[in-house]
Order: C-alpha cells, then structure tokens, then sequence
C-alpha cells in the first residue's frame, strides 16, 4: 500500500503487524529514521538479536536473500534493512534478482520484512525523474510499484510545513489543558528549529510549566531551547540596529551554549546572503513565493519564515554596503580556515567590523 500521510502510517504501525516489504524515502532523514526504527521494533521484538540484519550500500542480491531466508533463532520474524542501496547503476541483471527477492519474500507470510530507504541525496536524488544522471530508465518508481503491488508499504517522508508543526505544538499544548495561539506557534518554529520530535517535547515543556491557560511568548522565552540559528538571527539583528553591547551578548550566549565560531560565522554568513537575495528581489518585483522558488534548497517549506525576515531586514542595508558585509564575512572564513589564528578572536572582529559598515 502507498501511505497517504503520515496519520495513515501511524496508525498502521500502532496495530504492530508488519507488512513484507517497505520502501521509504523522501527528505526528511529524522523522520525516515524514526520511521525505521519503529518498523524494526515491531518485527525483532525491539530490533536487537540475531534476526536483525542491516546492509549499506553496493551489496548483492544474493548476500541480502541469504539473510532473507535464514532459519531465525528465536522462531520469530527476520528483519533485513538495506541502506542506500544504487539501485540507479546496478546491473540489469542484479536488478531482476532484487524483483524476485521482493515478490518471494512477500510469499512468506511475514516471516522476513525487507525494508529498503534511502538517507542519501545521491541514491534518491532523481527517483521521480524519468531517467538517472546514467541514461538509464528511474528504477525507483517501478520499484515502488512491485512492492505496492506485492502487499507492501511506500513511505514518503516529507518535511513537515510549518502549518503541520504549528498543529503539532497546538494539539501539544491541548493534552496539557493549555492553548496557544497560531503566531506564538510560528514564533516557536522559528525559535526551536523545525524537528517535530524536538517541538513536541519542547511545547510539552511549556505546557507542564504554564499548567492551564493560554500560554504567552514570555513562557516559550523562559522554557524553551532557542536553536544556533535563532540566536544568530539575534546577533545580526543587533548589527543592523546598531546594538553593539546587545551583538556581544548574544555572542557569549552562543559561546555558553557550546557553539564553535566556525558555525556561528556560517550562519551570520547565510543572514546576510538571504538579506542581499530578498534585497534584488525587491528591487525586480519579486515575491517570496519567487524566492523560495529560486532557491527551493536554502527555503524548505518550514524555514521559509527566512524570507519574511530577510525581506524586512534587507531596508536597513544599501546593496553596496549589504556587499561589503558578506566580503567582510567571507575574509574572516578564509582566514579561519587558512591562518590558524584563534577563531573567537576572528569572529569578534568581524563582528566589529559589520558595525562599521553603514
């Protein structure tokens, strides 16, 4: 069967009974790896043991058969998980032997679970594309289609929008007597990072903190974890309005919370690239649906609040001075990676040098 959506999934996995074969792929690698991880757990009783088998990569047909049809120790099911397998340059021949591993598997009755996913851009990159960067006919949806075809399960493992999370937090927030309006939701997005797993234990925090009521942006402040990127979306707002004191703070809150001024510097670095892409956009006319859409890699659906921010922060700059700041950002990188100096010391005076940029 083709999962339609996640609830879908959800509810097939809590029945426990495992289908014979699964293929799971899509963009996003936390939920495709929880996804496993519970497919495991249902079919060796917590995905330990002898029955458990796990290959990545260039690995034949043959190798995975022979755990396929292995005598279990236990008496239970088997469970062969192949990672990033290239299907894309196998042989033609290799290829067929893999179709007959799923349709035989699936005569089994359960007994194996075959589990194909994909974590790597390159295996999976072009699995809707007619044709791989080979020539070569996309053997992914094909590949799809036997095992839907055979009784088993096609996952697609999407990032969540950011209406999603902001459903996530609110159906949180409502198990604990709490509510929450849909700005603060969005506001929390941005704050924490968009892993769902890390919002929902993050809204529940607040939520067993507030107790009942409706929860205020003071309360998300107080009990939740901001991200590297929300912190060094801070610091570049404090460039822009001239908070020199207010820049260094952040900065040292940064550095508390263990991050390396190589990542910081990427970071700020990014700011200000997506205030000089929103600023050129301005100036032709263009939207931030023409944004995301020139750029679908750096926006993901969840992240796209980047735009709204950019497009506003963008005013404070001319693009002559917007110019100067990424070659200043790009100076302190090169240097960083080439001199060997202490890289604190090169990223408090860049800091000090976007101030000194009008």
């Amino acid at each position: 069967m083709i999962f339609k959506d996640m609830e879908e999934l959800r509810r097939h996995l809590k029945i426990g009974v495992p289908l014979p074969c699964y293929f799971i792929g899509g963009a996003d690698d936390r939920r495709k790896r929880s996804i496993l991880n519970k497919i495991v757990s249902i079919t060796t009783e917590g995905g330990t043991g002898f029955d458990n088998h796990r290959f990545s990569g260039n690995v034949s047909a043959d190798t995975v058969a022979d755990a396929a049809f292995e005598i279990t120790f236990g008496g239970g099911r088997r469970c062969v998980v192949c990672e990033d397998l290239p299907f894309g340059s196998m042989g033609e021949n290799e290829y067929k032997k893999f179709e007959q591993l799923i349709a035989e598997v699936s005569e089994l009755g359960g007994s194996t679970v075959l589990v194909f996913v994909f974590f790597s851009a390159d295996t999976e990159a072009k699995k809707d594309s007619k044709t791989t960067s080979t020539g070569k006919k996309s053997r992914f949806e094909p590949l799809k289609k036997l095992i839907d075809k055979c009784g088993g399960g096609v996952i697609k493992c999407e990032v969540p929008t950011t209406a999603e999370l902001c459903s996530l937090i609110e159906k949180t927030c409502a198990k604990y007597k709490c509510s929450i309006h849909r700005d603060l939701c969005s506001y929390m997005v941005e704050r924490c990072g968009s892993d769902s797993a890390l919002l929902q234990n993050e809204a529940r925090k607040v939520a067993e903190y507030k107790g009942s009521g409706i929860i205020s942006k003071a309360d998300i402040d107080l009990m939740t974890c901001a991200t590297p990127d929300a912190k060094v979306f801070d610091l570049s707002a404090k460039i822009a309005a001239r908070d020199r004191a207010g820049a260094f703070s952040v900065l040292e809150e940064l550095r508390e919370m263990g991050e390396k001024a190589p990542l910081i510097l990427n970071i700020l670095s990014s700011n200000y690239i997506d205030m000089f892409r929103a600023k050129a956009a301005r100036s032709c006319g263009k939207t931030k649906n023409d944004i995301a859409a020139d750029w679908p890699k750096s926006y993901p659906k969840p992240r796209q609040f980047l735009i709204d921010k950019a497009l506003t922060a963008q005013s404070r700059y001319s693009n002559a001075a917007l110019l100067q700041c990424i070659d200043t950002l790009l100076d302190a990188e090169q240097r960083m990676k080439s001199t060997g100096g202490n890289e604190d010391i090169i990223l408090d005076e860049t800091v000090a040098k976007l101030f000194s940029i009008r």
